[in-house]
C-alpha cells in the first residue's frame, strides 16, 4: 500500500505553520474512499459508461488525484 502527501492551507488548523499550512497523508484506500465516486461519475459523464468500464482502472483514480492535489509518495 502506497502512502500520499498534499499540502493543506487551513491557518486555523493547530497543525498549521506560520504561514497557514501543513502535510496531509492519505493511504491508497483513503483516497479511493473520498475521491473514487466522484472521479468516477466525472468520467463516466464525459466517456460513458462503456468507455469507463473498458478503459479506466481505480490506480487511474490515483493517478488523477495525485496531480489534482500536486501530491507525493511519502517514503
Amino acid at each position: 500500500m502506497k502512502y500520499w502527501c498534499y499540502n493543506e492551507y487551513d491557518p486555523d488548523s493547530p497543525k498549521a505553520d506560520e504561514y497557514g499550512g501543513y502535510v496531509v497523508t492519505l493511504c491508497e484506500d483513503e483516497i479511493l474512499k473520498h475521491y473514487y465516486p466522484y472521479w468516477s461519475g466525472e468520467m463516466i459523464k464525459k466517456f460513458g459508461q462503456e468507455e469507463f468500464d473498458k478503459t479506466y482502472c481505480k490506480l487511474d483514480c490515483i493517478d488523477d488525484w495525485v496531480v489534482v492535489n500536486w501530491a507525493w509518495e511519502s517514503k
